[in-house]
């Protein structure tokens, strides 16, 4: 007997793409048109990087708890609007926690330039150890968001880590002050390659492109420690083989990468793998690492034009930004998270729940 449709409009990637479609347009409009500059370069892009590690832990490592699907209370015949909303409100305050803790106890920051080169660093390792790793070994062991608390503490504390012992900020306006750790690794430099990193384990993380590809057989979490040293290889390749063929950093981190990391996530997951699923296992994963790629040039050339009033309003002004950084923007701080809470949040309410939710088996063809 066929499943119930839940919604309204098209079933499948088809209401993955309108949902795609809608966010994006609304997204640039309001976030990107609809303020300043001033505040998007100076205040919202560092606050967002809080924002994404907060959205990972509740939906990675907390599984939606207590009103989404898989570990909250909703069902079929319970409203979506009502769960889309309690996770919102609990995304919302966790954030405004998070800010309100580095703002005022520690480091007593202001917010600006340092929450994002510090929260790039805390978003790598939530995405790190919540896709790539799955919680391990926690996870399926603890309570939801005791699994989620750990993993808190355990990002945090290695951020802070890397933070004090590893980072040094030359060559920022903060270079002579006492936040200057004088450690090995300037934050510009590393802010590019953890974003590189980001996108290569993205790539063979087991949800999204290839799906654990080449690593699959090597069980968890030996595929994780596969991904995870193949992403850092690959992703100081790419980093530093594009500053020495003297390509712009900011093109390079901001709109390749950064397209390279939502591309995957939307192709995969979000449109479930549209073209493609009647392939599996190394078939698929090769051919969707080659849709990701065409797209990324695509998506990249479609931003440009949309972006570039927005991109000269931040010249005019003579903000440390560019048009890549709105690109950047627009994927991981706008585009990339509203479809995640609409999905994982929202059940993609009041369009049509994916039936089945999530990204096809890699070993079932569609």
């Amino acid at each position: 007997m066929e499943d119930k449709k839940i919604g309204f409009g098209p079933t499948g990637p088809s209401a993955g793409l309108i949902q795609l479609i809608v966010l994006t347009v609304a997204g640039i409009l309001l976030f990107v048109y609809g303020i300043s500059v001033e505040l998007i370069v100076m205040k919202i892009i560092p606050a967002t990087l809080i924002m994404l590690v907060a959205l990972g832990h509740l939906v990675l490592l907390g599984d939606n708890f207590p009103f989404a699907p898989p570990a909250g209370k909703w069902t079929p015949d319970k409203s979506r609007f009502a769960a889309g909303v309690g996770m919102t409100v609990i995304w919302a305050l966790f954030t405004f926690v998070i800010l309100l803790f580095m703002r005022f106890i520690y480091p007593r920051w202001p917010v600006g330039p340092l929450y994002l080169w510090f929260g790039v660093i805390a978003f790598w390792l939530t995405l790190l150890y919540g896709i790539n790793w799955n919680g391990w070994p926690f996870k399926g062991r603890l309570h939801p968001w005791g699994t989620m608390g750990v993993s808190f503490v355990i990002v945090m504390a290695i951020s802070i880590i890397i933070w004090n012992g590893l980072t040094n900020l030359d060559g920022t306006p903060f270079a002579d002050s006492p936040m200057n750790h004088k450690g090995p690794f300037n934050v510009n430099w590393l802010t590019g390659y953890l974003v590189w990193y980001i996108a290569w384990f993205f790539v063979f993380n087991p949800v999204f492109t290839t799906q654990g590809w080449p690593f699959r057989k090597w069980g968890h979490p030996g595929a994780a420690v596969g991904q995870t040293i193949l992403a850092l290889i690959l992703g100081y390749i790419f980093w530093s083989g594009s500053l020495g063929l003297g390509i712009s950093p900011t093109f390079s981190f901001a709109a390749v990468a950064s397209s390279i990391i939502f591309w995957p996530l939307v192709y995969s997951w979000h449109l479930q793998f549209w073209g493609i699923t009647k392939y599996t296992h190394f078939s698929r994963a090769i051919l969707a690492f080659v849709v990701v790629c065409i797209i990324t040039v695509v998506w990249i050339f479609i931003l440009r034009p949309i972006l570039g009033p927005a991109a000269e309003a931040i010249a005019a002004a003579k903000l440390p930004a560019d048009i890549n950084i709105l690109i950047i923007y627009v994927n991981l701080c706008i585009v990339g998270p509203a479809l995640i809470a609409h999905n994982a949040f929202w059940l993609r309410w009041p369009l049509t729940l994916p039936a089945p939710p999530g990204t096809p088996p890699p070993d079932q063809a569609g």
